[in-house]
């Protein structure tokens, strides 16, 4: 039947649209095309075309980055298209954003017996994705809407699951790839059933509150998913008087939360030898990933004698090994629950911190510019409200970490952090920006402009 693909793309699409899919990247190609059509047919799904898919893998990862909590669909033809996606992937994984990679292939008929543009493309991103699926051939005697509408929910609810990250489905297609359109009835898909994502959050608290309450105690923030969780964990330092050592990831140093507690500067203060001094704590709460300064780590690495919690809800980002307790749940509300119940610190502990942070400050503001620091004071002093900023990794991501101060405006900071990698700055900073409500500017190396 001319419209066999159909069957299986035109619901999975329809469900995908029903459960708040709202981008798909599309890269050229025939073999695609079952999956094009549909997509460019779907009201409430903006497609985007983008020729080279490596690009366009790191776009879907902008967007993805910009709008947590919602994937993002990336489309490719078979053979080395689809495996020009593997670097987004591999950072969408490491940064545990959502992605539905949805890759067409040759039938198996045209496997393995020399046919063109025809790879192994099952399980072709290993470990890199969450989740690998191939799906069924398109004709079947199977109800092919029903498989369809459960495989978009499967595949949506596999990339949020926690940990986030990309999911990879491989779509056999036969010929004829483009439909006749007046060949049956449109096809009504089943509503896919709804998804609500898990959030584990321990029962009792007790235990970690206990060992944070009453001390002199930092909070690490590595990075955040959004300004929800980061106004909980500056609620929880303002309340218990815990100075919150923020990355510029972490989304604290920017916005309209209480930035009392915010230090901006613990990089330059650790490398002065001030947290062996008078700014030694007795315990670190931990948030997020680990912060971006290799100095931080290698001081919590290196003081078994601090009591280390961590709060994350997957995964066990720890590789100092140095943790006494890991707590699983999802960071905003384990913030917002221990706030209710820790007793703060001693008195004067966050001034202390706070004094630290003004001198330190007052001494970096003497830097001359133009210069890589004087850059980063400029952007703090420019960026407008509900901007956002896309750092670069290596030195501009150290460079924001050391010299970009707390402002009290709204900035969302950006970064491709999960692998570390400079490839796709560019395009990245192109899917925030589509996102993103305000403008969206770059702090970028020449080498991160120069690979796209």
């Amino acid at each position: 039947m001319p419209n066999t693909n159909y069957q299986l793309t035109a619901p999975f699409v329809a469900a995908l649209a029903e459960l708040g899919l709202r981008h798909v990247c599309i890269s050229p190609g025939s073999r695609n095309t079952p999956l094009t059509i549909p997509f460019a047919d779907t009201e409430g799904i903006r497609d985007w075309s983008h020729h080279d898919e490596r690009s366009g893998a790191f776009f879907a990862l902008g967007i993805a980055k910009a709008d947590p909590g919602r994937p993002v669909a990336l489309v490719s033809t078979s053979g080395t298209a689809a495996a020009n996606f593997l670097p987004a992937i591999v950072e969408a994984r490491h940064a545990r954003v959502p992605l539905l990679v949805l890759t067409a292939d040759r039938p198996a008929e045209l496997r393995d017996v020399g046919a063109p543009q025809a790879i192994d493309q099952v399980g072709m991103y290993g470990r890199a994705v969450k989740w690998s699926h191939e799906v069924a051939e398109p004709g079947g005697d199977g109800p092919a809407g029903g498989y369809a509408v459960t495989l978009a929910a499967r595949a949506w609810a596999a990339s949020l699951d926690a940990p986030a990250g990309p999911v990879h489905l491989n779509f056999p297609f036969r010929d004829p790839l483009v439909p006749d359109r007046q060949a049956g009835p449109a096809i009504v898909p089943d509503r896919p059933p709804a998804y609500l994502a898990g959030r584990l959050l321990a029962d009792d608290l007790d235990r970690a509150v206990a060992l944070l309450s009453g001390r002199r105690t930092v909070v690490v923030a590595g990075a955040l998913p959004g300004p929800e969780v980061a106004r909980e964990v500056a609620h929880l330092a303002a309340t218990a008087r815990f100075p919150v050592v923020a990355d510029p990831l972490s989304q604290l140093r920017a916005g309209a939360h209480d930035l009392d507690p915010v230090i901006t500067t613990g990089d330059v203060l650790t490398r002065a030898g001030m947290l062996d001094g008078p700014l030694a704590p007795e315990a670190v709460l931990r948030f997020g990933a680990a912060p971006t300064s290799k100095s931080l780590t290698a001081w919590l690495a290196h003081h078994p004698e601090i009591v280390q919690v961590l709060v994350d809800e997957a995964g066990w980002r720890d590789h100092g090994h140095r943790l006494a307790m890991m707590v699983r749940g999802e960071p905003g509300l384990t913030a917002a629950t221990i706030t209710k119940a820790v007793s703060p610190a001693p008195e004067g502990w966050l001034e202390l911190w706070r004094s630290a942070e003004t001198i330190t400050r007052r001494a970096l503001a003497a830097l001359p510019f133009p210069s890589e620091p004087g850059t980063v004071a400029a952007l703090a002093d420019s960026l407008p409200d509900r901007s956002s900023l896309v750092i670069g990794s290596s030195m501009p991501i150290r460079d924001v970490d050391a010299f970009f101060p707390a402002i009290p405006r709204r900035v969302g900071f950006f970064g491709n952090r999960g692998a570390n990698g400079i490839d796709g700055l560019v395009s990245t900073t192109l899917g925030v920006a589509v996102a993103s409500a305000g403008s969206t500017f770059a702090l970028a190396g020449d080498l991160s402009v120069v690979h796209d």
